[in-house]
């Protein structure tokens, strides 16, 4: 039988694997968006699944191992391939509290484990495409089902299966390679390694835990998967496809009924791609699901039931941001429109603005030839469910209403060394503070080995983060922390980052308005009265409770108060923002 020591002697397996293979896995990655990170999130996603399972006692039957290992990977997912491989666990987990005897699973049951494991990545995907994992999940269930139904001789034993369904699998990434999505899938070539780590860790099951190293098959997985890389396409290859066309990658956790989920999951596939809505729901048919999709609209993705935590938005195509070249570059649409009426002063996009702020800083505007911080990551935390594209475009990836969990996910979307984080108040300052506290208490645990068995440095192992919080405390400083900081990280130190940072909101003064100090004609004159004549940027962040009329009536005093200063209503750009925060109702900033 297939039992619970079994599983957790898998698990470490694959997860040395995982992490030993994230290169190679990595370089695979040309589809469904080219952005080299499959092996980095199954990796990030098998750990998420082993910290579960550190919390359980080391008696724990097959059915509790299993459920953490599922709750564990469903948490903390990574990108549409750590997805199907927590849906994978799950299947597990759906055999196993079915099972007549919970102590383990029997071969036939092992099949229907493979099966199950088929069957939901294809459910899970809103448009499956054949030749990729899930191609590769289907062919090691139909030769895990062949090897049960034909052994006339002897039953099969779980071993058995489990080799057939390793074999099954590699034949399948083998004969799907070069099938457009780059020499090997990069989601079939992780899933592969992982039901080959099973039928290692079956065949030997009486070897001590092999933690430190690949089992045999698994070698050999590892070299076929090298052999038919260094043959194919190189990642990042113009020629390379890319289905996805969505501009910004959007993954949260959701509270949340079966029904929700699923109304959720309709609406997410009518704005973007690559679409999955997977969890764990209990007999009432309520969970923890697993949201992710790629979209134009990350607003729009939203959840609108249910309750929502760990939102992360990254940006996964080149931004007008950082392609900016001149102030006098025409205009994208404004968040909210410019008043009509001549004269009421000079509504700019945020683009604009950032590269106006960037030429301020650097005496030329933006150059779009900066390379895009590949050194030090940025984590930039908003309340503000209307600013999260404009941050995602600076490059940051944006952590929505942010706790420690919500950051310390960020930095697994990252995957960088060094991470610099804004927070948008004092409440996510101690969130990221904790979040730092975290990964280092969690570094030093996985260094933990037991007496006689010594840890060896591992190639391709996922290093634990460094973070450093900057001293950003509102909304509109974490917009200009962020413009600052854009493009800037292959070039300069962490620290001149940070110092960067504090600089672009050190010259700001911003002025939060709630209630009556918020109504339209109060916001004005309080604008007018703060107005100085070498002041040359506004930016007004409105809040989910502002009035229609604010932006424009702001606008406007604005443009009065420069001309009286200065003679010059353009002397003072203004860009306006439907952030939708809770609060402050408006939000000034000026610089």
């Amino acid at each position: 039988m297939m039992d619970a020591r079994a599983v957790r002697a898998w698990l470490a397996l694959a997860v040395s694997t995982a992490e030993s293979t994230r290169p190679l896995v990595d370089s695979l990655n040309v589809f469904p968006v080219p952005d080299a990170d499959t092996g980095t999130n199954v990796a990030l996603t098998l750990r998420s699944a082993t910290d579960a399972l550190r919390l359980l006692p080391g008696g724990a039957d097959l059915l509790q191992v299993t459920r953490a290992l599922a709750d564990g990977a469903v948490r903390g997912a990574r990108g549409n391939s750590g997805l199907l491989i927590s849906q994978a666990l799950a299947a597990l987990a759906d055999v196993a509290a079915e099972a007549p005897d919970p102590s383990g699973l029997r071969p036939v049951e092992l099949v229907h484990v493979y099966e199950r494991i088929s069957t939901s990545t294809w459910a899970a995907v809103s448009r499956p495409v054949a030749g990729t994992l899930l191609t590769v999940a289907a062919d090691a269930a139909a030769a895990a089902r062949s090897v049960l139904e034909e052994s006339a001789a002897a039953p099969p034993s779980v071993a058995d299966i489990a080799g057939a369904a390793s074999l099954g699998a590699q034949e399948s990434v083998v004969e799907t390679a070069g099938l457009g999505h780059g020499p090997v899938d990069a989601g079939g070539a992780a899933l592969m390694l992982m039901l080959t780590a099973l039928s290692d860790v079956l065949s030997l099951q009486d070897r001590p835990s092999q933690e430190d190293s690949e089992g045999g098959y698994t070698r050999v997985a590892h070299q076929m998967l090298a052999d038919l890389a260094a043959g194919g396409v190189a990642h990042g290859s113009r020629s390379a496809p890319q289905v996805s066309t969505g501009e910004f990658e959007v993954m949260y956790l959701l509270e949340a009924t079966t029904s929700q989920a699923q109304a959720l999951r309709r609406r997410l596939e009518d704005i973007g791609d690559c679409v999955g809505v997977v969890g764990t729901p209990d007999a009432l048919g309520v969970g923890l699901f697993q949201v992710h999709v790629h979209t134009d609209t990350p607003r729009a993705a939203l959840a609108r039931t249910g309750r929502a935590r760990q939102v992360c938005i990254h940006h996964l195509h080149p931004t007008s941001l950082t392609l900016t070249r001149s102030w006098e570059e025409s205009e994208p649409p404004l968040p909210v429109a410019a008043p009509a009426e001549p004269g009421a002063g000079r509504v700019v996009s945020f683009e604009r603005m950032a590269s106006r702020r960037r030429g301020r800083a650097d005496g030329r505007p933006a150059d779009a030839g900066r390379p895009r911080g590949d050194q030090v990551g940025v984590i930039a935390c908003t309340r503000a469910p209307g600013l999260i594209e404009q941050l995602a475009r600076t490059g940051a990836v944006v952590v929505l209403d942010p706790d420690r969990d919500g950051i310390v996910r960020a930095t697994g979307d990252l995957g960088m060394d060094r991470i610099l984080v804004l927070p948008c108040d004092p409440a996510s300052a101690s969130r990221a503070h904790e979040a730092a506290r975290f990964l280092t208490a969690r570094s030093v645990a996985s260094t933990v080995r037991a007496p006689g068995r010594p840890s060896r440095p591992q190639a391709g192992a996922l290093r634990t983060p460094q973070l450093l919080v900057a001293d950003t405390d509102d909304e509109a400083r974490v917009l200009a922390a962020a413009v600052a900081v854009a493009g800037r990280s292959a070039g300069e130190s962490w620290a001149d980052l940070a110092l960067r940072a504090s600089r672009a909101g050190a010259g700001m003064r911003t002025f939060a308005l709630d209630g009556e100090s918020a109504e339209p004609e109060a916001a004005a004159r309080t604008v007018m009265s703060l107005l100085r004549a070498d002041d040359e940027l506004l930016t007004v962040i409105l809040g989910r409770d502002a009035l229609p009329d604010v932006g424009a009536l702001v606008a406007s005093a604005a443009a009065q108060r420069a001309e009286e200063l200065t003679g010059d209503v353009d002397s003072l750009e203004v860009t306006v923002h439907a952030g939708n925060q809770s609060g402050p109702d408006v939000l000034l900033a000026i610089e």
